[in-house]
Parts: C-alpha cells; structure tokens; sequence
C-alpha cells in the first residue's frame, strides 16, 4: 500500500485546512518563546555578572547556541507554512501510537524531560493513520500543560487504549484541576484559568493548537477533571484500517 499525500484545498476540506494552518502556525509562534526566554535569559547573565566562571560561562553559552539552532529550525517551518496556500499538506502515513508518544517526549524542552512521566500502552494497538510531525505537536502541548499545571513532584502519565475505531491517548496529572464552569473555556485561544493567569506563565494558545490538530486529524480533544484530583486530557486518533493489528508492548 503506498502512502498518499493528502492536502486539503478550498472545496468541502477549506475550513478544516484552513483551521489547521493556522493551529500550526501558532504552534510556531507559541513554541518560539520558549528559546528566545532562555537566550534572554543567559545573555542577561553574561552581561549582568562578571564573576562568573568559565565554565558557567560555557554552559551558558552552550545554551544560547542550542535555543538559536531551535529558533532556526522553527522559523524554517513558519517560512515553509507561509508558503502554503488555502491549507496545510498533512503526510497521512501508518504509525504506531508509540511512535508519537517518542517523537513527542523527545522533543519535550527541558523543563518536562526531568518530570517522572510513565507510559502505559495496551498490547496490540492497530496502527493510526496520522502525520507524525503534526500529530506530536499535539501530545507535545498537552504534556507541556500538564507540567505547567500541576507540581514538580508528582508524575505525569500517558496512556493509550483502542476506543472502537479510534485510539485513544490519554494525559493525566495530578494538579489542582479545572472547574466545571471553565473546562469548555480552557479550548478558546488565549483563555487562561482564572487561578493560573497571576502565577504561570503561557499564551493560552497550547490547548486550541492540541484541539486544531487532532480535529484536522478526524479525531477529538476532551478533558476530564475535578478539583484537587488533577486532569485527564484525552484525544482520540483514527486506526488505518488497512493495517492489521500489531503487537504492541507495555512501557514505562
């Protein structure tokens, strides 16, 4: 079976193509902050201390040159998005969800690669038909919100389970959780919860990009929660049903 590359064009896929470029777009933009803070930052420390070390001086050079090789690669996605016209070409290939789950805790910045995070996968998933580079963006912000919203302490989880035609994926922290009166909010760009606006830091764009893209997808973003018993962000991704089931194995 060969795989096909599907685009959306203006005609009955316009508005969902539409929808997810500009998901990817803020994406980019929503993800360029992240090294322009650290440059900032390591750049204040240069200047601001004379004493420093020579080698808190490399590391922190070391710094400035990694997040500057981030920049250019992001700034080369929003260049090739920009070229776009009317929609986004999403490269729909089979892909075991274990795959999306590495892609997106590999590319995870710092501050969530030293959280504990377990993985839990039910054996013999069948295939997802997605495109990989795009779907991990997806996992990438919801892992990204659960280690803004809940305590350095706790673990954050990943679970994936069949869901009749589709896969399943789940986020589950242990933060404060989410009222009732915001959980339909919390998908509307630039919404921030009321408790959180003052004390973390974010553009309220990470959950409508998650939403955009798994929607482009033909799947759903949900969210279950309850005060001071964390949250559970579940999306759901259709199964290629011209891949026979696969053996698949827990992790950890």
């Amino acid at each position: 079976m060969s795989d096909k590359l599907i685009q959306f064009n203006p005609g009955k896929d316009a508005r969902e193509g539409t929808q997810l470029r500009t998901a990817i777009v803020d994406s980019v933009t929503h993800e360029l902050l992240t090294p322009l803070t650290s440059i900032k930052a390591s750049v204040t420390a240069l200047l601001a201390n004379s004493r420093l070390r020579p080698s808190q001086r490399n590391d922190l050079l070391i710094i400035i040159n990694e997040e500057a090789d981030r920049l250019n690669q992001l700034i080369a996605e929003a260049a090739e998005i920009a070229q776009l016209d009317g929609g986004v070409k999403l490269d729909l290939k089979s892909h075991a969800i274990e795959e999306i789950i590495d892609a997106a805790r590999k590319e995870c910045r710092a501050p969530i690669k030293t959280r504990s995070i377990s993985v839990l996968v039910q054996e013999g998933l069948p295939a997802v038909r997605v495109d990989l580079k795009v779907a991990r963006k997806a996992l990438m912000q919801l892992l990204e919100n659960a280690a803004k919203y809940s305590p350095g302490d706790k673990p954050i989880s990943i679970t994936a389970e069949l869901n009749g035609n589709f896969v399943m994926t789940s986020v589950i922290d242990r933060g404060s959780g989410i009222d009732d009166s915001e959980q339909a909010l919390i998908f509307k760009k630039f919404y921030r919860g009321m408790d959180h606006r003052r004390m973390v830091q974010g553009t309220g764009m990470g959950l409508p990009i998650a939403r955009a893209i798994i929607k482009a997808h033909g799947g759903s973003l949900s969210v279950k929660s309850e005060r001071g018993h964390g949250s559970v962000f579940s999306f759901t991704l259709p199964i290629d049903p011209q891949v026979a089931r696969s053996p698949s194995k827990f992790s950890t």
